[in-house]
């Protein structure tokens, strides 16, 4: 999940917005090759692949077969610096579809970290052509130049671009880049956490197994429609899998429905489904380091989980050892990582822009094989590497059947989950901690909401209070203007482990806040200097 610093501010340069560039209305200009010429991707199949049912099939066909290493990029490409890596830019004229589809598509050249290649081919009028790799596509703007680049060199990932509605001005959308990940984003907001088709062997004593997007299929959307259809094809040592990505667009939401076939070529110890990656750093519970004065890093907050038992809200928090909690093992109704805070004044940090950083939310949309919910919680030097993961973990201690059905969708959003079903619920919208010298920790737990503004003043209000290697001490509710709350506790650990404390409001009859869940390290995780300084690097 380790990503290092520079190479999130390469990602973040290569996704920037691309609103205020220059003309992207280009003519077509790639040189597409119908599949049945293609040799490369028609050599290993007898079919071509217009719809997600070939690419089942073609799944189904690789699985049956021993997995092969995919292509290594270039030694010389390998060897390029962030800087020289940096210089080599698309040109946007030469965008796919940029003068004929709501959407374009535009390619990353491979290189430094960007190691994995792909095969790009499209989807139109029901016939498949191939993209091969072109260096006339890019500008090479340092040492490296056009005629230094292999002729075996393949594109290392795509990036699709398009306009938001009521907003003329051309926007990167969605970017599938190294292994399994992609990044999306809705119209009033950055790239920030992050998605990945699949996780194997994830919080496992095996080390991870990265599956990787190794072909790409991009179909010709109609001029005026909204939406964008994506295959991708997944190839592992433990398994294969066809994915089918409906990309819809939006000012306030953009979701993307996904579909996906699993095929086995053998069983995974572990397997993680929808997986969501992210950064902490500081924020609530952890104070920032000295000369850093930015209240709060990262690119979410928390976790949110809906499931029979109600609303759960568990913020994260960066542990001195890798953390694997397990959240719920109930079948959820939804889970995501979310950006609630989207205030500047909060992070303070108008390069980085961590207020815009989307939430993610994943909602399954068929029946998941039974399991539970994992947060994965990992040491980090330094807000360059991604230390956080959620996903869903099926129980493997009987094998998992071949042509495995995974369907949710993810929606990309600023700040809290908009739901009707939440829309009364007060939340714990912030917390602090104070740790003490005598070994007792200080927790105060704000919440808000319309259930509390319109309580009574008689009305009783319940603490429901639930901890794990920790005593309540003393608990105190306090009740404040504009419907806030304030919980005060004093807890005492029973052990140098972190404890768990789950924290919720209630009156006679019914809920009236989410829960509020969190494994409190009993001292705070230190800072690796002077990596975390990444300004001054």
């Amino acid at each position: 999940m380790a990503m290092c610093c520079k190479v999130l501010t390469l990602f973040m340069v290569l996704s920037v917005i691309l609103g205020g560039r220059h003309d992207v209305a280009g003519a077509d200009q790639q040189r597409l090759i119908p599949a049945a010429l293609a040799g490369e991707a028609s050599s290993l199949r007898s079919f071509s692949i217009t719809s997600f049912e070939d690419l089942v099939a073609y799944a189904k066909l690789k699985a049956a077969r021993p997995y092969q290493p995919e292509q290594q990029v270039a030694e010389s490409l390998q060897r390029l610096s962030y800087d020289d890596y940096l210089k080599i830019h698309f040109k946007h004229d030469h965008a796919i579809w940029a003068k004929s589809s709501p959407f374009w598509i535009e390619m990353f050249h491979p290189g430094f970290v960007q190691k994995n290649q792909i095969l790009l081919n499209l989807v139109q009028n029901k016939r498949e052509f191939q993209v091969p790799f072109n260096p006339a596509n890019f500008e090479y703007n340092g040492d490296l130049t056009s005629s230094d680049v292999p002729e075996t060199t393949r594109y290392a990932g795509i990036r699709l671009a398009g306009r938001f509605p009521g907003n003329d001005d051309p926007q990167e959308i969605l970017t599938f880049l190294g292994s399994s990940y992609f990044r999306c984003r809705s119209a009033g907001g950055i790239y920030g956490s992050s998605n990945r088709g699949l996780a194997v062997n994830i919080g496992s004593n095996q080390p991870e197994e990265f599956p990787v997007f190794r072909e790409f299929w991009v179909v010709k959307p109609d001029a005026v429609s909204n939406r964008q259809i994506v295959y991708a094809y997944m190839d592992s040592p433990t398994l294969t899998g066809a994915y089918e990505f409906t990309l819809e667009h939006g000012r306030e939401t953009t979701t993307i429905d996904v579909r996906s076939i699993l095929y086995f070529r053998a069983q995974p110890e572990r397997l993680g489904i929808a997986p969501i990656t992210s950064m902490w750093m500081w924020g609530d519970g952890l104070i920032a380091p000295p000369v850093d004065l930015r209240p709060a890093v990262h690119d979410a907050d928390g976790l949110l989980v809906e499931s029979e038992e109600g609303w759960t809200w568990r913020p994260l928090c960066r542990q001195s050892y890798p953390s694997v909690s397990r959240i719920s093992n109930k079948e959820v109704r939804g889970f995501g990582l979310l950006q609630r805070n989207t205030e500047f004044e909060t992070y303070q940090d108008s390069f980085a822009q961590y207020h815009k950083r989307p939430s993610i939310w994943i909602e399954p949309k068929n029946q998941w094989p039974t399991g539970h919910l994992e947060l994965f919680e990992l040491t980090a030097a330094h807000e360059g590497i991604d230390n956080i993961g959620a996903y869903w973990v099926p129980d493997t201690t009987k094998p998992l059947p071949q042509g495995l059905p995974i369907s949710y969708r993810i929606s990309y959003f600023q700040g809290d989950l908009k739901s009707k079903c939440r829309e009364y619920l007060g939340v714990a919208d912030s917390f602090q901690v104070r740790r003490q010298s005598d070994s007792k920790v200080h927790l105060t737990i704000n919440f808000s909401g319309p259930s509390l503004a319109d309580l009574a003043q008689e009305t009783p209000v319940e603490i429901n209070l639930r901890t794990t290697r920790a005593e309540v001490m003393h608990r105190n509710l306090i009740r404040r203007p504009h419907g806030k709350w304030s919980l005060q506790l004093v807890l005492e650990p029973t052990s140098d482990a972190p404890f768990e404390i789950q924290a919720g409001l209630s009156d006679a009859s019914r809920k009236l806040t989410e829960t509020w869940s969190y494994l409190c390290p009993i001292t705070p995780p230190s800072y690796e200097f002077p990596q975390v300084y990444t300004r001054n690097e």
